[in-house]
């Protein structure tokens, strides 16, 4: 079995999102959902499409069970801020 795409470091991304209290870019890679301001310290959501952890039966299995639980952890932790 292969990869998901979405893993595949070869192939991360970059942009940037304004930090919402400073307004200073902050860096994101592809495989990032939120990050911490370098400048002053507020976490920064980057906005994005729901991802296919919410949706797709397979994404516990394709992930592995760490990974998936810590991103499923992230996204409610971000929810409840």
């Amino acid at each position: 079995m292969g990869l998901c795409p979405g893993q595949d470091t070869r192939r991360l991304t970059v942009s940037y999102h304004p930090c919402p209290k400073c307004k200073k870019p902050v860096e994101f890679f592809s495989d990032e959902m939120r990050i911490r301001c370098p400048h002053c310290k507020t976490m920064v959501h980057k906005e994005q499409a729901p991802s296919c952890i919410q949706w797709c039966k397979a994404a516990r299995d394709c992930l592995g069970p760490e990974m998936y639980d810590r991103l499923i952890g992230a996204m409610k932790e971000d929810q409840e801020e």
